[in-house]
């Protein structure tokens, strides 16, 4: 018989708090739970947070339930983004253009419109006749300021040795511990009972890792006057949540793989792992994925795109005056986009019969996904023909 893959655990981090347990999904309905059930999932969250206080204070759950799900960007100041400005300095009529500079700060290669005159042993005069392309900093609004944020307080990174590790990937480390830990049985006994060829891991993320810790320190660098680090080229791979999984989590020498996405990550990497199990290759598989996209750069190219939230189309949805961050997301209603958001989702699969052999609780069975190719498409090309037959330009 073909084996049936299985879920025996599932966990991670999403706005709404730890998904094990199914404390995220409770906060998601928290106001339509019992007493008991509301209690267990403000305590939970509190304890994420970091809060002090009685969780069954009223105070403590006002806290809890104003900063968990979509809320205001609270990652940066979505008021006061720094950015650069292009400018041309021009000299008087009358004089030069002329101020100091520190020696160890002129550049490498001085312009030939630049005079140089020695005031010290560490400081140079410059003069400039000529105009002068410059960048000033500056700071812009944001025109989103909507996100799904992981409950605020808490910070993965403290969690562990993180080593200036990206947000995604420490986001990764608490995710998959949650789901390896949830199945209820040590990884230890897996191992025991299954061999090392028999696990997969299976995770990605689509835009990578970002934030100045990754590929987004790695490009910013040169531009803002700092070097680039030896971690961040390497750290800002799309399928270094897999990678962190094998070396941080599960010491896995097994299959190992990441497919990416635009919308649909996770599920590409959950085919990955039941096609394994259904053919017999893998009894073990983790998979998920996981995202930290909130940052001014991404949030700016998405809506540039015209694909999120606008604060002031929001407020026209609305028909009121100032933004309600917490209504930003409503993507079975009237809406003005979508709305960016952070998370860590793994689940653990495992065939039926190493399930029941192992007593493990089984939350649901997976036999297939279904992922096809969305065809033709105006929104991703048009054609244009020059006379010698149709041309693809992609916009």
């Amino acid at each position: 018989m073909t084996p049936l893959p299985v879920i025996v655990g599932f966990g991670g981090i999403n706005p709404a708090g730890r998904v094990s347990s199914h404390h995220a999904y409770r906060r998601t309905v928290i106001d339509a739970l019992g007493e008991q059930d509301a209690a267990e999932t403000y305590r939970s969250l509190a304890g994420l947070m970091n809060v002090e206080g009685d969780p069954g204070d009223q105070s403590v759950r006002e806290y809890v339930r104003n900063n968990t799900l979509v809320r205001r960007i609270n990652i940066f100041d979505p008021d006061k983004v720094l950015v650069h400005r292009s400018a041309t300095l021009a000299a008087s009529s009358e004089s030069p253009l002329t101020f100091v500079l520190p020696v160890r700060q002129l550049p490498e290669h001085v312009p030939e419109t630049w005079a140089l005159k020695k005031v010290s042993d560490d400081a140079v005069e410059i003069s400039i006749d000529s105009p002068t392309e410059v960048l000033l900093p500056d700071r812009r609004v944001s025109r989103v300021t909507s996100a799904g944020q992981v409950p605020t307080g808490f910070e993965p990174g403290a969690l562990y040795q993180s080593r200036n590790h990206p947000r995604g990937l420490q986001l990764t480390v608490y995710g998959a511990s949650d789901a390896a830990h949830s199945i209820g049985i040590d990884w230890s006994e897996l191992r025991r009972r299954v061999p090392p060829d028999a696990f997969a891991v299976y995770s990605g993320s689509a835009m990578g890792q970002l934030d100045q810790n990754g590929s987004g320190g790695m490009l910013q660098a040169p531009m803002i006057g700092k070097r680039p680090t030896s971690k961040q080229a390497a750290l800002g791979l799309c399928e270094m949540p897999a990678d962190f999984i094998n070396a941080y989590i599960l010491g896995s020498v097994g299959s190992t793989g990441a497919v990416i996405g635009a919308c649909a990550t996770f599920l590409y990497n959950l085919k990955q792992g039941i096609d394994d199990i259904r053919s017999g290759r893998r009894r073990v598989a983790m998979v998920g994925g996981a995202e930290a996209p909130i940052t001014p750069e991404i949030v700016e190219g998405y809506r540039t795109m015209g694909a999120l939230t606008e604060d002031e189309a929001l407020m026209a949805l609305d028909d009121i005056n100032q933004v309600d961050n917490r209504r930003a997301c409503r993507p079975f209603s009237d809406n003005a986009g979508f709305t960016l958001a952070e998370a860590a989702i793994y689940v653990v699969l495992m065939d039926d019969v190493l399930a029941l052999d192992l007593g493990a609780e089984i939350y649901g069975s997976v036999p297939d996904v279904f992922i096809n190719a969305d065809g033709f498409k105006k929104s991703r090309n048009r054609r244009q023909s020059d006379g010698d037959g149709p041309i693809v330009s992609w916009r």
